[in-house]
C-alpha cells in the first residue's frame, strides 16, 4: 500500500497528538475527570489505552478507565463532569486554553500548496472543538474539510476517511492520513489510504533522553502505517514533492519563502567594512533556504530546516583574512532579523528547549525570549575547525545571535566525541528550541508577569 511522491493529492490529519498538543487538555480532562470520581488514571493508563484501539472518544474511554475500577457512574455523569474541566466555568477556565498547535502554520500552508485537493480534518472530537481550534490558530482556510464525532461511527471505522475523501474529491490511493493512535492508522487501512503515524510529543522526547526506540513506532508500523514521523511531521515535505512551475524557470526566485497569512517576515541589512549582508526571514516558515555565506552555509541550513524558518541569507565578507568577522556578522544579522520578525513579543510561547542526538553526540539548547540578551556556550569542541568553519567562531555565533535576537540561550554539548556531530547536534537543537519559543500561544498574551516584554 505504499503511495508515490507524486501521486498524493490530498492530505487527512487527525487532531489530538498530530495537529493539537492536547497532553495539558484532553488528557488532563481525562485524568482529572477521574480523580472526581475518587478514581486514579494515569498517563500511562491513557497511552495503554489508545493502544489496544477503539479509544477514540475521549468520553466513552474515561467512563471505561473509572468503570474499570469498578465506580458505577454513567457515560453521561462523566460526560458532563469531562466538558466542566475541559471546557471551564464562570469561575475555572477551561483546559483546551493550553493546546498549542504542533506543526508549524508555515509547514501546514506549503504542504496545503504542493496539494492539489488540500487537506482535511478526520478527529473524533466534537465539531464545535474542532472548529475553535483551527480559529483560535487561523487555520480555518486550510482545512475547510472537518470529519469529526457527530458526522458518523468513530475510528477505527473507515466511514470517517471516506467522508473526507468524498468531499475533497478524491480516491483512496490519492490521500494518506496521518494519525498518533492505533485507530488512526486501522481506519486508514480500512478506507485504503496510505497511513502515517506520529510520535506525540512526550513519546519523542522519552525516546531521546532515555536513548531508546519509541516503544509505539513498532505498534504503528504493525497497525499498517508506512513511516512513523517526528512531532510536527516536517519529514512530509520529503514525501509531498512541490508542484512543477511553468513557465521560465528563476533560478533566484524566493519570494514563495516569505508569503503566507499573517506571517512574520522581515529584512535586513548589514553593512560594514569587513563583511555585506542581506537577510530575509519567515518565523512561520517551512524550512525553505538559500543561504550564500561559505564558511556559515552548512549550520544556517541546519537552522532553517530544523526551526521551519524560511531563509534567504547573502554574506560577502572578508574570507580571505579569516572567518572571524563573517561568522559574527552573520550570527548578528540574523539575530536582528530574528528580533524584528517577532515584533511585538506577545502571543507566543516564550520558552523553547531541545534535547537532540547525533549519533554518540548530544546536545541540550535552552531558549528564553526575554529581551535580556544573554548566552552560556559549552561546545567541548577540540579541533581548530570543521571544513573551513574555525571551531572557536561557532560558540562566537551563538553570542553574536543572543546579543542581537534579545534573548537569552544556553547552549550544552552533553555528550560526544566527534566534532562535527557535537556540533551539528548543537545547532540543530538550537532550532528546534527556538521553534518552539516562538510557537503561537493564543492563550500567552505577554509571556511576563511584568506585562511587558522589551
Amino acid at each position: 500500500m505504499s503511495t508515490t511522491k507524486t501521486s498524493l493529492k490530498a492530505l487527512l490529519w487527525d487532531m489530538d497528538g498530530v495537529l493539537a498538543e492536547v497532553s495539558r487538555s484532553y488528557r488532563s480532562a481525562i485524568i482529572d475527570t477521574a480523580a472526581s470520581f475518587g478514581v486514579t488514571v494515569t498517563h500511562v493508563d491513557i497511552d495503554t489505552a489508545k493502544l489496544a484501539g477503539n479509544a477514540n472518544n475521549d468520553w466513552v474511554l474515561t467512563h471505561r478507565l473509572i468503570s474499570a475500577s469498578a465506580v458505577e457512574v454513567t457515560l453521561e455523569q462523566v460526560t458532563v463532569a469531562f466538558e466542566e474541566i475541559y471546557q471551564g466555568t464562570d469561575s475555572t477556565p477551561g483546559l483546551y486554553r493550553l493546546e498549542t498547535l504542533l506543526p508549524s502554520k508555515g509547514l501546514l500552508e506549503e504542504l496545503n500548496r504542493r496539494l492539489p485537493n488540500g487537506m482535511a480534518v478526520v478527529t473524533g472530537r466534537p465539531k464545535k472543538d474542532c472548529v475553535k481550534f483551527l480559529k483560535d490558530f487561523n487555520l480555518e482556510a486550510l482545512f475547510p474539510i472537518t470529519i469529526c464525532m457527530e458526522d458518523g461511527p468513530p475510528k477505527p471505522s473507515p466511514v470517517p476517511i471516506i467522508l473526507a475523501l468524498n468531499a475533497l474529491g478524491v480516491t483512496a490511493d490519492e490521500a494518506a492520513m496521518i494519525g498518533d493512535t492505533v485507530d488512526d492508522i486501522v481506519a486508514a487501512v480500512r478506507a485504503n489510504v496510505t497511513a502515517y503515524g506520529v510520535l506525540t510529543p512526550q513519546v519523542h522526547a522519552m525516546s531521546i533522553l532515555e536513548n531508546t526506540s519509541p516503544a509505539l513506532t513498532p505498534i504503528l508500523l504493525a497497525s499498517g502505517a508506512v513511516q512513523v514521523l517526528r512531532p510536527g511531521c516536517d519529514e512530509l515535505l520529503d514525501v509531498i514533492t512541490a508542484p512543477s512551475v511553468t513557465g521560465p524557470a528563476k533560478e533566484d526566485d524566493t519570494s514563495h519563502y516569505f508569503t503566507g497569512a499573517n506571517a512574520r517576515v522581515s529584512c535586513v541589512t548589514r553593512k560594514t567594512k569587513e563583511t555585506s549582508i542581506q537577510v530575509q526571514l519567515n518565523l512561520d516558515g517551512s524550512g525553505l533556504c538559500e543561504v550564500r555565506g561559505r564558511v556559515t552555509d552548512h549550520m544556517l541550513d541546519a537552522v532553517a530546516k530544523h526551526a521551519r524558518f524560511n531563509l534567504v541569507l547573502v554574506c560577502k565578507g572578508d574570507t580571505w583574512i579569516d572567518d572571524h568577522h563573517t561568522v559574527e556578522d552573520c550570527g548578528l544579522a540574523l539575530g536582528e532579523a530574528f528580533d524584528q520578525a517577532l515584533g511585538k513579543r506577545e502571543g507566543i510561547a516564550r520558552f523553547g528547549s531541545a534535547l537532540v542526538p547525533l549519533d554518540e553526540a548530544l546536545a541540550q539548547v535552552v531558549v528564553d525570549i526575554s529581551s535580556r540578551a544573554s548566552s552560556w556556550i559549552e561546545l567541548k569542541l577540540v579541533r581548530p575547525s570543521i571544513g573551513t568553519l574555525s571551531t572557536e567562531m561557532i560558540p562566537h555565533f551563538f553570542v553574536s545571535f543572543a546579543s542581537a535576537a534579545r534573548l537569552t540561550l544556553h547552549v550544552d554539548v552533553l555528550k560526544g566525541s566527534n566534532d562535527h556531530h557535537k556540533s551539528e547536534a548543537a545547532f540543530k537543537a538550537f532550532a528546534r528550541a527556538l521553534r518552539l519559543a516562538v510557537s503561537v500561544d493564543a492563550t500567552a498574551g505577554v509571556p511576563s508577569t511584568k506585562g511587558l516584554l522589551v
